[in-house]
């Protein structure tokens, strides 16, 4: 949408504690506006009531979609479609002069605008709208970002610096120019958030786990790895990939040193030894993000 769109603001918004503040009222309105079977309603609605456990303890649920059960997350989604994207779609839209878009995944979002007024307005609208369904935006965390082909130099030429960047579902997007033709592009990257939260994922792993064999060691390591580079392997994310690789030898090194009192490896023979033996996942590029 950034990229090959008519994109200049950009409203990244962030909705407080979403999964507990569904309103169990709205939710059945809309499940029954498309299932006409009351019985499976009544079993949505006595699931949605149940409660929850939480260290022992039994807790009512007035409100909001229990977690951890397979079915949370599909009503929140319902939930969202009636009063976020339904409501873009039919009516933000057709108010809007200039273009504008909705990319949503579960509870995070950002929107996309051609025109700074409309922006504004949404902003505003969004606020009303969510309050009626029993919603809350964080506002520390919403804000109107100019953002696109256009920011930089519109940037410069008031006198102000680089265009904000943003994070959407783990990475940060940012306005780039492609170094060989000169023209924009919306780059990503690993958000630094989700990097220090995934390496110190890593690091508790093999502390908690150095004194397993080497082998089953290496071989669980490097399926975190091939699951880090299935997600973030994205165009532009090269370095990043690899940084979380360089972390994670750092990490092997220091705490297979710990598994004895007595120091296991040098530098030499855990790069140049060890590391031969068991070798670790490179990191490479599994997803494309622009047209060819």
């Amino acid at each position: 949408m950034v990229q090959y769109r008519k994109t200049n603001y950009v409203v990244e918004a962030d909705i407080r504690g979403f999964f507990d503040n569904v309103s169990h009222e709205w939710l059945m309105k809309m499940l029954a506006h498309d299932i006409a079977d009351k019985k499976f309603l009544e079993i949505i609605e006595k699931f949605l009531k149940a409660g929850i456990m939480e260290n022992g303890k039994y807790l009512d649920s007035e409100q909001g979609t229990p977690q951890g059960n397979g079915a949370s997350p599909v009503l929140a989604n319902i939930y969202l479609h009636y009063v976020l994207d339904n409501w873009f779609d039919v009516i933000v839209k057709r108010q809007c002069e200039g273009e504008c878009y909705l990319i949503r995944y579960a509870d995070d979002f950002v929107c996309c605008f051609q025109n700074k007024r409309e922006a504004e307005v949404f902003r505003q609208r969004l606020e009303e709208r969510f309050k009626k369904y029993g919603l809350e935006l964080a506002e520390e965390k919403t804000k109107i970002l100019e953002f696109g082909r256009f920011a930089r130099k519109n940037r410069e030429r008031r006198g102000e610096r680089k265009p904000d960047s943003f994070d959407f579902l783990g990475f940060t997007f940012y306005c780039g120019m492609d170094g060989k033709k000169q023209f924009f592009r919306c780059r990503v990257k690993t958000s630094k958030k989700k990097l220090r939260s995934k390496i110190k994922q890593m690091k508790e792993w093999i502390k908690d786990h150095r004194t397993m064999p080497l082998e089953l060691i290496f071989k669980t390591v490097n399926a975190k790895l091939r699951g880090h580079y299935q997600y973030y392997g994205v165009t532009d994310n090269t370095r990043e990939v690899k940084n979380y690789l360089t972390q994670t030898k750092r990490l092997l090194f220091k705490w297979l040193n710990r598994r004895s009192q007595r120091r296991s490896y040098t530098f030499d023979t855990f790069y140049n030894g060890l590391l031969k033996t068991f070798p670790l996942l490179e990191p490479s590029i599994k997803v494309s993000l622009f047209y060819q």
